[in-house]
């Protein structure tokens, strides 16, 4: 059985029951309107909700949302003003009609539920909310509420396919009520459970990252908001369902699920082994969510646990050992399950997703003090370098815009620290402690860069990435492979026990660490790395103050600060770099016998092959490397200072020759 959706309608199908199929259609999807007039006059309609998105952006021809957001500003919340001037109530949740008694009654169900995030001072902190729900796909829309200080998020739910399945095993007594092409639609009490089950799953995961509060309420089919106000509302339509149980979160027993179903169908004929495979896949579930707590880690790729038998456990991956005690547990508490049965389960989509980056950044969003916490990091490594603050500010908001970016950015985070010093004076140390206790697990400074597929693994899942000892990096991997990933934006990889080879965004920005002062091989690349040399060591006696580092990160990147370096800036740090560059012998001995000169009177142009030549007869070729004379004069052209022009026939550089 699966899910697709054509032309707006959303069908279940591929489930033969007999010589016939059940489809269910759920129908185009449309908001209800509820007004009472001052008669008391019940007024109804509805509208899709692409229709509704666009009627919020403006206000009613009477002004009625703007005018109640002042009342609600001077405290005035008494009822007497809804009479006065009433306003249409949205229903998100379901399509209502009216009855004979002119009363409500449920018609479709939507498979919505509303979420209201409330207590908003201004529009820096609407704008925050609707930019983190965002985040999650699970997000229909995102407007601002009637009042002007909450938002509220449409969020898409959908029963999970195996209590859809699972409901077969209670209605046989009904076979044969309902034909094989007549639609089956929750009632309203199914519906009432299945909001708010829906409400109680999505509340625990877009909480997370929110940076306010979502208001506590009793949740219902029939939750209804007043008629809204928002110029630039959020619409997805493409979100993807939150699968959700349509339990009641007070019985998570099996007895008590099999009274809560949503659909009711013909059960086939003579399908018993499938009603039983049904029941067990129930019992299945009901034991691990009862003792376990799941969560799928999108940044690292698999699926985490808490065992509730310890309260303070931390979320671990669900490994092969663990899949085999948890298949031991369900099968001493009588339940008949193999691995593969509570793999299925745990591995699949049905497991809420997890962001750690985000959870952590949003969480941070308006925390910031004020305070430039970035730079006084910076200034904890002593260094005679006098770009270094800026440097560093620049790249550290880098690496958390690398953090969030998706596979579709064009540029990755391409400036690498590189701390220079003798050994002790605590470089390492101040790379592992750039990172969170929180994000901590987004940190190595064992990058094997020979092994080219752990490469590109640890970039997709690694936050920082520490290149210790950069020294040993062979000149042809500077060069070569180490130039070529710095520049990434995204990485192609195959999963493990993948098929094929998928598209993941780089998360990972680089720093490195060395002992030697002569380390950078590529003149050209040499202007990716922000090379420091370490005049002390660096105190790190005091943990940074994490949570204002990356509040200040934050609210730079969302004030459009600059995150990389712009072509001036490229020039300061390929001429501070210069002192840093492995010199060939062949610049050795021209900077012996040379220097770039500066008045014409003193000055003279020569070619790459006259100073070769000149060089040749001075210290002989078997000393002279580059030993030919187009890969030297590729490495006159990277000396700082010297002059260079084109002529008809080669290229000449301005020197002036020393007294030796």
């Amino acid at each position: 059985m699966g899910w697709w959706q054509y032309g707006g309608r959303w069908q279940i199908f591929g489930e033969n029951f007999g010589n016939a199929t059940i489809f269910l259609y759920l129908c185009g999807m449309k908001l209800t309107f509820v007004l009472r007039n001052k008669k008391n006059a019940l007024k109804l309609s509805t509208k899709s909700l692409e229709r509704f998105i666009e009627r919020i952006k403006t206000d009613t021809k009477d002004g009625a949302v703007a005018r109640r957001r002042r009342q609600l500003s001077m405290g005035d919340y008494t009822d007497g003003f809804d009479r006065q001037y009433p306003s249409h109530l949205i229903y998100p949740s379901a399509e209502f009609e009216k009855d004979d008694n002119d009363n409500l009654r449920m018609k479709t169900f939507n498979g919505v539920v509303a979420l209201t995030v409330e207590g908003l001072e201004n529009k820096e902190e609407i704008d925050a909310v609707k930019r983190a729900a965002q985040i999650l796909h699970y997000t229909l829309a995102a407007f601002v509420g009637p009042s002007g200080r909450e938002v509220i998020i449409l969020v898409k739910i959908e029963k999970t396919e195996a209590s859809y399945s699972a409901i077969t095993s209670s209605y046989s007594e009904i076979r044969g009520a309902y034909c094989a092409t007549e639609a089956s639609y929750p009632t309203e009490e199914e519906a009432d459970v299945l909001c708010q089950e829906g409400h109680r799953l999505a509340t625990a995961l877009y909480q997370a990252i929110l940076p306010k509060t979502i208001r506590q309420e009793a949740v219902s089919v029939r939750s209804n908001f007043r008629m809204p106000l928002d110029e630039a509302p959020y619409y997805n339509p493409k979100a993807l369902a939150l699968p959700v149980s349509g339990t009641p979160a007070s019985g998570r027993q099996a007895d008590d699920r099999e009274k809560d179903q949503m659909f009711v169908t013909c059960p086939p004929d003579s399908d018993e082994d499938a009603q039983a495979v049904s029941r067990k896949t129930k019992q299945l579930m009901d034991f691990l969510n009862g003792h376990y707590e799941f969560r799928y880690n999108t940044i690292m790729g698999y699926t985490e646990y808490k065992d509730n038998a310890y309260h303070y456990m931390d979320w671990r991956p669900v490994d092969d050992r663990t899949l085999k005690g948890m298949t031991m547990k369900v099968r001493l508490a009588g339940i008949d399950a193999r691995d593969n049965d509570v793999k299925r389960y745990v591995q699949s989509n049905m497991i809420k997703p997890y962001d750690p980056i985000a959870d952590y950044l949003w969480a941070l969003y308006y925390k910031w003090d004020g305070k430039d916490h970035i730079r006084k990091l910076a200034r904890t490594v002593p260094t005679k370098n006098p770009h270094w603050e800026e440097w560093f500010y620049t790249w550290f908001l880098g690496m958390v815009r690398q953090w969030q970016v998706s596979n579709f950015a064009k540029y990755g985070n391409q400036a690498v620290p590189l701390l220079i010093s003798t050994q002790g004076w605590n470089k390492t140390t101040f790379c592992e402690q750039l990172l969170p206790p929180e994000l901590s697990f987004g940190y190595t400074g064992n990058l094997q860069l020979d092994n080219k597929k752990q490469v590109l693994q640890q970039m997709a899942q690694m936050l920082l990435i520490n290149l210790d000892e950069f020294n040993q990096i062979s000149p042809h991997t500077q060069q070569g492979f180490l130039k070529n990933i710095i520049t990434l934006s995204s990485v192609k990889i195959k999963r493990p026990y993948g098929r094929h080879v998928e598209d993941f965004p780089r998360r990972a920005s680089f720093i490195a660490t060395t002992n030697q002062a002569d380390v950078l091989a590529d003149p050209s690349g040499s202007r990716r790395f922000l090379s420091v040399e370490l005049t002390g060591p660096i105190d790190v006696s005091t943990p940074p103050n994490y949570e204002q580092l990356y509040a200040q990160a934050m609210q730079a990147l969302h004030q459009h600060e600059p995150y990389y370096f712009g072509p001036a800036e490229t020039q300061q740090i390929l001429a501070w770099n210069s002192r840093f560059s492995v010199k060939t012998a062949g610049e050795q001995f021209f900077l012996d016998y040379f220097e770039p000169a500066v008045n014409e009177s003193e000055g003279v142009w020569m070619s790459a092959s006259a100073i070769f030549s000149f060089l040749k007869e001075k210290v002989g070729v078997s000393l002279l490397k580059p030993a030919n004379v187009a890969a030297f004069g590729r490495r006159l052209s990277n000396i700082p200072g010297l002059k260079k022009r084109e002529t008809s026939s080669n290229s000449e550089y301005f020197v002036k020759q020393k007294k030796t």
